[in-house]
């Protein structure tokens, strides 16, 4: 049976990592604020959404939190050894792949936004409303 003073002591030095990585990153989101203002800017005022800026601010993030996800998973394996050290790992291992995925599928959405701003806000929309068809070009009325 593991030691419970052992987890304990793990659970201390996970605190303690998660917010030294914490202030790190925070510094970082501060530094990627004005991508992220100019991206809100554009989506205001423009109705579309930069996939240049948006891979950007997608990259930033993944690196990130890669990093945050790789300092704390050092802090709390310090020290640890077996069961602790292994499942330590395979959270570790598994944080990077579902952040993996989340920003894939995140990786959609400047298309589909753009789409959607496109039929809300977009030529088609007004030009429809000129000519008093809607949506399907069929009369309205």
């Amino acid at each position: 049976m593991p030691d419970a003073g052992r987890f304990s002591e793990s659970g201390e030095q996970g605190s303690r990592a998660v917010m030294e990585a914490a202030a790190v990153l925070e510094r970082e989101l501060a530094a990627g604020l004005a991508d992220a203002k100019a991206a809100t800017e554009r989506l205001t005022t423009e109705h579309r959404v930069d996939q240049e800026e948006f891979d950007r601010l997608v990259r930033r993030v993944s690196e990130n939190t890669h990093q945050l996800i790789d300092a704390v998973s050092e802090r709390v394996l310090a020290g640890t050894t077996g069961e602790v050290s292994e499942h330590a790992e395979r959270i570790t291992a598994n944080a990077h792949d579902v952040l993996d995925l989340l920003l894939r599928l995140g990786s959609l959405a400047p298309g589909l936004a753009n789409r959607g701003l496109q039929d809300a806000f977009g030529p088609q929309r007004a030009a429809r409303a000129d000519d008093g068809t809607g949506p399907d070009q069929r009369p309205q009325g």
